[in-house]
């Protein structure tokens, strides 16, 4: 009794402690053999692990075909003014060629504040934002006409003056594309 007045505190806690393991024991034990299992309406079926199996095979596609395009980027200098780099199609696509992906890579000696390019597919007609990224791929033309040509668009918004020119370097798009059939 002279722990209890000495220590109140730590026996309300043990207490509490004891109360909290029983409910655990209670809630986690295991029935006695022949009485009913309950299981959770909300229990989680886990799997077992894979076994070593190999990858499954790439999804059979149709033939295919790509092409790649060079053209020198423009040289900006100005602001607020636009710049274009149009992409030749050097080789015949099949009609009914449908783009499956597309890559670019552009260049400039420096890329000025404000700076934005966009790369655009027929005529602009679909564009897609490559600012940020002067590499890369992308599956956004995706189902579009592979025979229809690219274009670079560059602009450099703001006021005032741009400072040096900006030189553009030599930019590129390789279109790959699914054949018709």
């Amino acid at each position: 009794m002279a722990l209890l007045r000495i220590f109140p505190a730590m026996t309300l806690a043990l207490a509490g402690a004891v109360s909290a393991q029983t409910r655990v024991d209670r809630t986690l034990s295991i029935p006695a053999a022949g009485s009913p299992a309950i299981a959770s309406p909300h229990a989680a079926v886990i799997a077992p692990p894979p076994q070593n199996m190999p990858p499954p095979p790439p999804a059979s596609r149709g033939p295919s075909g790509s092409y790649a395009a060079d053209a020198m980027g423009a040289t900006i200098v100005a602001k607020n003014a636009d710049y274009e780099t149009t992409f030749a199609i050097g080789a015949p696509v099949p009609p009914g060629a449908s783009i499956s992906n597309v890559s670019w890579k552009y260049g400039l000696s420096e890329k000025p504040v404000g700076f934005e390019a966009i790369l655009c597919w027929n005529n602009r007609e679909r564009c897609w934002n490559v600012t940020n990224n002067a590499s890369g791929s992308t599956a956004a033309f995706n189902g579009k006409d592979a025979a229809r040509p690219f274009t670079l668009h560059y602009r450099v918004k703001g006021g005032g003056q741009l400072g040096p020119p900006a030189r553009g370097e030599m930019n590129q798009v390789i279109v790959t594309y699914d054949l018709p059939g």
